[in-house]
């Protein structure tokens, strides 16, 4: 006796296919590609210290009432690797220092002067030139560890460099380093700065110029659970022009959904 076969419907797949995503390269400024970065990572109500605040570049285009943010700095008295807040109390930190030594002269002109602002030659640590940054982001993010919840993130800024003739991938000797203090290296970002950037003197070019940086997105993990991306985000419409998306950022605040 032959048994009838039942077909059972194929199910349809969720989501929907679009084009508005966040990618990993981004051509432009810090402030356009942040709020991006933290529409994936953040849940918007979370705290958020910067502890490298400065004016508050990153910040332009995020909707103030957003996050919770933490907002210091050397200037107002705080160093990163010394923080007024306790464990495990806050959802993410965003570190923006410095990040390379500066030689004098009119070699970084513009630039912030590393030396100055950290003392790291002198006080707080006995490196000097690209160690000396290096220590530094050492320092800070075993700091940030220690502030951060588990499960939140750690997003950090950087740019590699050439020192003494020397070429440093200063995103891979962070990443390795942090990997051993418990991190996870969860995303990568590179920023592609607009024009050309020139230099005071050449005699001849040994190294390609560094015209990119990066942001990169660590995970304070929560034992073995891998991360699946937020149920609530931050909207933001990437499909319009930049200056569209700047006027939009006082409807954003009011748009927050779960």
């Amino acid at each position: 006796m032959s048994k009838s076969i039942i077909k059972r419907k194929r199910k349809s797949p969720a989501g929907k296919a679009t084009n508005e995503l966040v990618f990993s390269a981004h051509i432009g400024t810090n402030d356009v590609l942040f709020p991006q970065i933290l529409s994936i990572y953040v849940k918007p109500g979370n705290i958020v210290a910067d502890v490298t605040f400065g004016k508050g570049v990153f910040w332009r285009n995020v909707p103030k009432e957003a996050y919770k943010l933490l907002s210091t700095d050397l200037s107002s008295g705080t160093d990163c690797r010394s923080l007024p807040y306790k464990d495990k109390s806050v959802d993410c930190v965003v570190f923006d220092p410095p990040y390379m030594h500066t030689p004098g002269g009119s070699a970084h002109v513009g630039h912030q002067n590393f030396e100055q602002y950290y003392k790291n030659n002198k006080a707080v640590s006995d490196k000097k030139y690209h160690e000396a940054v290096l220590d530094l982001y050492f320092s800070a993010a075993r700091e940030a560890w220690r502030i951060l919840r588990v499960g939140g993130f750690y997003i950090v800024k950087c740019q590699d460099e050439v020192c003494a003739n020397r070429q440093r991938l200063t995103h891979v000797e962070i990443i390795n380093e942090l990997i051993t203090y418990g991190f996870i290296a969860e995303d990568l970002f590179v920023v592609i700065r607009n024009g050309k950037p020139g230099v005071s003197r050449m005699i001849k070019q040994a190294h390609a110029r560094k015209n990119h940086s990066y942001f990169i997105v660590f995970l304070k993990p929560d034992r073995k659970k891998r991360w699946l991306g937020l149920d609530s985000r931050l909207p933001l419409n990437f499909s319009k022009p930049v200056k569209q998306r700047e006027k939009d950022t006082t409807h954003l605040q009011s748009r927050l959904f779960h």
